[in-house]
């Protein structure tokens, strides 16, 4: 009769998920110091340089997918979302909050210096007038990304010839 074989439990199934998130992100914080320096030498505007932050991330969801799918040695498609998905978390949460809170009404002082009523939306920012839909649709793409990069980290992951 042959042995049956059982699930980890929780606590060690959620242990890989948390070293595949931490590595992830000292992974992102590790682009984003030489993608920094890189600006800082080349003198690229800051304005042009927001790939470079997508980038970064994009790189943190790969190796947290990466690591996931190595440690577990299978499912790499859905380990690598599940750990892209779990770093993406906080950034998605955050994002949605600073959308609520950032500055949906402009300053009466403000208002009045730029010649508009008060109360009203700033222009282009995060008011009625699309400045709150282009920041949702900003964190959903990186929703899309982590996605994407944790996918493949995964497969790359579970793929590679020897495990942690």
């Amino acid at each position: 009769m042959a042995a049956r074989r059982s699930k980890p439990p929780p606590h060690r199934r959620l242990k890989v998920y948390i070293a595949a998130t931490v590595l992830g992100s000292i992974a992102s914080g590790a682009a984003l110091v030489l993608f920094s320096v890189l600006v800082f030498l080349l003198r690229v505007p800051v304005a042009q340089s927001g790939f470079l932050s997508l980038l970064a991330f994009g790189i943190g969801c790969l190796v947290a997918g990466f690591v996931a799918g190595a440690m577990k040695r299978q499912g790499g498609l859905v380990t690598g979302v599940k750990a892209a998905l779990l770093y993406t978390l906080p950034v998605a949460v955050g994002g949605f909050i600073v959308v609520g809170f950032a500055a949906p009404e402009m300053d009466p002082m403000m208002a009045a210096m730029a010649g508009m009523p008060p109360g009203a939306p700033p222009p282009g920012g995060f008011g009625v007038q699309g400045g709150a839909l282009a920041a949702m649709a900003n964190v959903l793409n990186k929703v899309i990304i982590a996605l994407l990069c944790g996918s493949v980290g995964g497969v790359l992951g579970v793929n590679k010839n020897r495990g942690f």
